[in-house]
């Protein structure tokens, strides 16, 4: 054995050698080794749980978390997820030690939008804005008991910018509201809850109805809860279906007509004919259904005016649809109750395709606007005053412009003049066209503390006045992006 002692003792000499200099310089537990492990650890954790505002540096095993935290409670569920992210922690063990909370406030979102949508099924869908995860865990907990137990599906996101008040409280009432309904939607926005969709029992109905009126402020509630319709048109996989019942042949013949002249898809009629059915809502389907063959999603119907939502459209459009829409319906002479609940939606600017949000975030919005301006000219009607119906395109992709820019960069709007009018006129048409653009943007769902009306009179124009043609683009409208310390 003792010569068996000595030939291995070389060998374990060796050994011992070589895992050292392994512990020293190559092992992980080295400091500056162990540090980078656990910020890849770290960083890694944190975007596999959502926390796509957070990011972590380590200082040996002291971890410094940074970002715009959309919540305190945001930051202190990040914060646990860094400790918990290594090993146990400890000097021979590793691991995340301490973490040191230096997170920014995130800059708030506007507007604040929750929803929560209940399907045929009773299926639950949440999505939008929440103020912090632990009242998102609250609302899903909440949502699964009115729904038998059934999980829902969460698509919410934490996000700073909720109003004041018992937000929390809303939302839960909001989804009580929806419990009571056959399907429907429930829409948070800001301070306002609108509680839609449909539920046979018309005392139920007027039951919900009451209690969605009676929100307290600073909130209030906006029911429209419809009973069965008499007829439908509603965008759905396999194109637009005109389906209820129609009076006559010629007016099936006409309602085909409204929308195939318009639809991007198939027209599906489906149909009947029903002699005794009233007419007086066809001449507003008929004004509204060439708008509406345009949306990107919805449904429009006549409901029985009994108490319940006469014509009633929703949906999603860009916001010029929309209002054109609102704009035929209102053309119509009829005492039927009229109801459009729209969503505007973003539509593609490609003008704006080779622009980089995240890099120098007010360069990049002012350069954005400039790119939609310059090909997309916003104009004017005869009055001077009113937006032209071809400025529909223009501004919407202002709109979407705007939804790109950094939530802190504010917007003023300027309106040029005629050069041939007086200076005072001038400027007070300058400023009618700016503050027309302002309200289409605010009637769009644009947050009006992030815009402001300026006029640029005569003296300003924005190009050349040598002409006629000059004096024509002079109406333009330019867009010039500040900062709230600007």
């Amino acid at each position: 054995m003792r010569v068996l002692d000595y030939l291995l003792a070389p060998v374990a000499l060796a050994g011992l050698v070589a895992t050292g200099w392994w512990g020293l310089y190559q092992s992980p537990q080295r400091p500056a080794n162990l540090a980078v492990q656990l910020e890849q650890d770290a960083n890694a954790a944190l975007a596999r749980n959502g926390y796509d505002w957070a990011h972590v540096r380590m200082n040996g095993q002291r971890a410094v978390l940074k970002g715009a935290a959309p919540s305190d409670d945001a930051a202190m569920a990040a914060a646990e997820t860094v400790l918990h992210s290594g090993w146990g922690g400890g000097v021979i063990v590793g691991g995340v030690t301490v973490v040191e909370v230096a997170v920014d406030p995130g800059l708030p979102v506007s507007p604040f939008v929750w929803r929560a949508q209940k399907l045929p099924d009773g299926h639950i869908i949440l999505s939008g804005n929440v103020p912090s995860r632990m009242i998102a865990s609250q609302i899903v907990a909440e949502a699964e008991k009115l729904s038998a137990g059934e999980a829902p599906e969460n698509r919410m996101e934490v996000a700073a910018g909720a109003p004041g008040g018992n937000w929390q409280g809303v939302a839960r009432f909001g989804l009580s509201m929806l419990s009571d309904l056959d399907r429907g939607e429930v829409r948070l926005t800001g301070n306002t809850l609108r509680v839609g969709g449909t539920q046979i029992d018309p005392a139920e109905r007027a039951r919900v109805s009451a209690k969605v009126s009676a929100l307290a402020a600073p909130y209030r509630g906006l029911p429209l809860i419809k009973g069965l319709p008499v007829w439908t048109a509603a965008h759905t996989a396999e194109g637009l279906v005109l389906e209820g019942k129609v009076r006559s042949e010629a007016q099936r013949r006409e309602l085909v007509s409204a929308a195939q002249d318009h639809a991007t898809g198939e027209i599906i009629d489906r149909m009947e004919l029903a002699p005794d059915m009233p007419d007086g809502w066809v001449a507003l389907a008929q004004a509204g259904l060439p708008g509406f063959a345009r949306f990107r999603a919805g449904e429009m119907g006549y409901y029985p005016a009994d108490g319940d939502a006469g014509l009633v459209v929703e949906g999603e459009a860009p916001a010029s649809l929309v209002q054109s829409v609102k704009q035929d319906l209102a053309s119509v002479n009829t005492d039927l109750p009229v109801t459009v609940w729209a969503d505007p939606v973003d539509v593609d600017v490609p003008e704006i395709s080779g622009i980089d949000f995240a890099d120098d975030p007010a360069v990049a919005c002012q350069s954005a606007f400039d790119a939609v301006l310059a090909a997309n000219p916003v104009g004017f009607d005869d009055t001077g005053t009113g937006l032209s119906g071809g400025s529909g395109p223009a501004l919407d992709k202002l709109l979407a412009v705007s939804h790109q820019c950094a939530p802190g960069l504010i917007f003023e709007i300027g309106g040029h003049a005629d050069p041939a009018g007086a200076s005072d006129g001038g400027n007070a048409l300058g400023k009618a066209r700016a503050e027309a653009v302002v309200s289409y943007m605010v009637a769009a769902g644009s947050d009006p503390g992030r815009l402001s009306a300026l006029a640029y009179g005569p003296d300003q124009p924005a190009r050349s006045n040598d002409n006629s043609d000059g004096q024509v683009r002079d109406r333009l409208i330019e867009i010039r992006v500040l900062t709230r310390s600007d």
